[in-house]
């Protein structure tokens, strides 16, 4: 019984991470890298996560994000 619940919360955590990735390639669909970015941002993903989802590196993100900060000012 155990086992079969390991095994149901190991699926569901997968279908977890597969909807993620697809939220986040329908949120950026046609916008620009730093619009991704910050698209991303507002829907709360971190960003190692971000970084992964467009295939750039976390300090790029990071400096996106300082950057966007700073505009707002």
């Amino acid at each position: 019984m155990i086992e079969k619940q390991k095994n149901e919360v190991g699926l569901l955590q997968d279908i977890n991470k597969k909807l993620d990735i697809l939220i986040a390639l329908t949120a950026t669909q046609g916008k620009e890298r730093d619009d991704k970015v910050i698209t991303l941002v507002g829907l709360r993903y971190t960003n190692v996560d971000i970084g992964k989802f467009l295939g750039i590196p976390k300090g790029t993100v990071d400096m996106i994000r300082a950057k966007k900060k700073g505009d707002k000012k």
